[in-house]
């Protein structure tokens, strides 16, 4: 059944009636009829959106790209702060890094520019519960995701439970581990005058990071349950591994308010 004619100005006013009822701006999977008069009217999705007056990011490829250490800090950060999204019924795929500092968007922005040449996506998310907005930096890519669920045993959707340390990195240069451990600390590691405590809820990922940190000789503690948390963290807290750790921040993309807290102590 054909859809009944109507104008692009009456689509562009039911496409504004939408958001006011979703609260966001529409995607094409919202509305069916919408989606095919915008197809029928403007010739796609995307130049509906911008008759409409909405911001639209034009499709990109991720290039090419190889394991480096640059590479090694980013899968470190999606490891601990990251997501990959896989749904293939609402074809939403993206790898994204979340922040909630400003700086550390813009960082990120420019660490994904200088790997995949992709120049990244940002959308803003405030919560209840937080006086901070959160960042969510992202890059829309199927091919990607399926590269680093793939090649670098990262899962899709939750992970926190279930993530191993990558193969990629046991094996890589003292380069590479190094910037990866940099991209885990700043993800989900807190610094304290008392050490450095890297916090997961997998201990499977835990017992593989203390035999990683010996092989870089920096020595950790007993896994340990954090109290009223479904969580578990292990701590470096020797004063003869600080030198270690501030040589893992002496080089590279990293999170500057973390090097500072290591530097400080």
């Amino acid at each position: 059944m054909k859809n009944k004619k109507i104008s692009k100005r009456e689509l562009i006013k039911r496409i504004h009636n939408l958001e006011q009822s979703l609260g966001r701006r529409p995607v094409k999977r919202d509305n069916g009829t919408l989606y095919n008069y915008s197809r029928e009217l403007f010739g796609s999705w995307n130049n509906l959106m911008k008759a409409a007056g909405y911001d639209v990011r034009l499709f990109q490829n991720v290039s090419s790209y190889t394991f480096d250490d640059n590479l090694a800090y980013f899968l470190g950060l999606l490891i601990t702060d990251g997501h990959i999204a896989y749904d293939k019924k609402r074809e939403n795929y993206k790898v994204a890094i979340y922040t909630s500092y400003p700086e550390e968007k813009d960082m990120l922005v420019r660490l994904i520019y200088k790997i995949f040449k992709y120049k990244a996506c940002i959308s803003k998310r405030e919560f209840k519960y937080s006086t901070r907005p959160n960042f969510e930096v992202r890059i829309n890519s199927k091919t990607l995701a399926e590269s680093l669920m793939n090649g670098y045993d990262i899962p899709g959707g939750k992970k926190s439970l279930i993530i191993r340390l990558p193969k990629t990195i046991v094996k890589a240069d003292e380069m590479s581990r190094k910037a990866f451990l940099r991209g885990v600390i700043d993800g989900d590691g807190s610094i304290t005058k008392y050490g450095v405590k890297i916090i997961s809820g997998s201990t499977d990922f835990l017992n593989d990071m203390k035999k990683f940190l010996s092989e870089l000789r920096i020595h950790t503690g007993s896994i340990i349950k954090e109290h009223d948390r479904n969580t578990f963290s292990i701590r470096i807290n020797k004063k003869e591994d600080w030198d270690k750790i501030r040589e893992v921040y002496a080089y590279g993309f990293c999170y500057r308010r973390k090097r500072a807290s290591i530097n400080k102590i």
